[in-house]
């Protein structure tokens, strides 16, 4: 038996095909971006280009879907693809070890994907991808944050628009605003009241300017909800891969 043995019987062998020849794009491969790689391989996705610039830490290992011990010190996107392999050789695994700035998001967007996944934490450069995106006409999903939070059962997938109780969308609508771009795209998210950060174990200040952008706060996070919303965005790429419906219709509304 093939690996997706499973996954044909839901979409049969017509399906199976399509998933196999398509690209799909997941930008930011933590918590989130990490558990939607994995699960789109192991769907069966033929193509995968993801990016980020970062390695693996230990301290990702509680939420890091493809991470192990072995891989501490490993640039993200190598782990990855060693895990995707093992999963399927025949994968094709497009890695790209770079950092999205909010300067150049647009120009960082690779051409000739079917679906791509916004898993970017950055702010400045989350808006910038997501202006790019939308005004490309590119089909997506963005998740907002899921850091300090452990109750999976409250993400909610809906249009931009109608987000509620989630800092980091509320960040996002207003940058949004304030440039007139659309906010009738799909997003995950929670309403759950996240717990607040720690602050830089080595004394640095949250907000100045470090080696790779501003200093941040140490979110806490689980594996529950950081992961639930990886499986609900693969879920949706995969959806949108085969033609079934995935886009949120209203505002604060439930795909149908």
């Amino acid at each position: 038996m093939g690996f997706d043995d499973r996954s044909r019987i839901l979409w049969g062998d017509a399906g199976a095909e399509l998933l196999a020849a398509a690209r799909v794009c997941v930008l930011g491969l933590g918590g989130v971006g990490g558990a939607c790689a994995v699960d789109l391989v192991r769907a069966g996705v033929g193509c995968l280009v993801v990016v980020d610039f970062d390695d693996v830490q230990e301290s990702n290992l509680n939420r890091l879907a493809y991470g192990r011990l072995d891989d501490v010190g490993k640039p993200k996107v190598a782990a990855f693809a060693d895990a995707a392999r093992a999963v399927n050789p025949a994968v094709r695994i497009e890695a790209v070890d770079e950092l999205v700035r909010g300067s150049d998001a647009a120009s960082m967007i690779p051409g000739g994907c079917a679906f791509y996944v916004d898993a970017i934490d950055t702010l400045n450069s989350k808006v910038n991808v997501i202006t790019a995106l939308c005004g490309l006409g590119l089909p997506f999903a963005s998740s907002m944050g899921m850091a300090g939070r452990m109750r999976p059962e409250l993400i909610r997938v809906g249009r931009m628009d109608g987000t509620s109780g989630c800092p980091l969308a509320a960040k996002v609508r207003q940058r949004l605003r304030r440039i007139g771009a659309r906010e009738d795209f799909t997003v995950v998210w929670s309403d759950e009241r996240p717990v607040k950060p720690a602050f830089p174990a080595d004394g640095s200040v949250p907000g100045a300017m470090g080696p790779v952008g501003r200093v941040r706060s140490i979110q806490g996070s689980s594996p529950f909800v950081p992961q639930a919303a990886g499986h609900i965005l693969a879920s949706l790429a995969v959806r949108a891969l085969l033609g079934l419906p995935w886009r949120a219709s209203v505002p604060g509304g439930r795909c149908p």
